[in-house]
């Protein structure tokens, strides 16, 4: 399973779209609160992070995540627009495992999913 923390209607159909052709599940998540009680009961395989989610705390998820167990933190996907480089640089130093633009996000979508499918 794949979870996707964004509000992001549009973006979660494009990633829906795609794991649909790598029989794979994508479930959304509107509050890092609640993707991080999804992470713990469900274990998704990967996470994909919206950083420009409004009310977004990126340095209190990525210290959340960390500290999850191994077998249950997922591998960590996070975007946001090239402009946006004081975000992008904020979610590299809190840890996610890929931090990109939402233009390679588009670019990569169906890769992303279909490497962790």
């Amino acid at each position: 399973m794949i979870l996707f923390l964004t509000k992001d209607l549009m973006m979660t159909s494009t990633a829906q779209s795609h794991a649909k052709d790598h029989n794979a599940v994508v479930k959304t998540s509107g509050s890092a609160a609640n993707a991080l009680k999804t992470i713990q009961d469900e274990r998704p395989h990967l996470l994909l992070i919206d950083l420009q989610m409004p009310g977004l705390d990126i340095d209190s998820l990525g210290s959340e995540i960390k500290e999850l167990s191994d077998s249950v933190s997922p591998l960590t996907v996070a975007y946001a627009q090239h402009v946006q480089v004081d975000l992008l640089a904020r979610a590299r130093s809190a840890g996610f495992d890929q931090v990109i633009t939402r233009g390679q996000f588009n670019n990569q979508i169906g890769r992303i999913i279909g490497d962790s499918a």
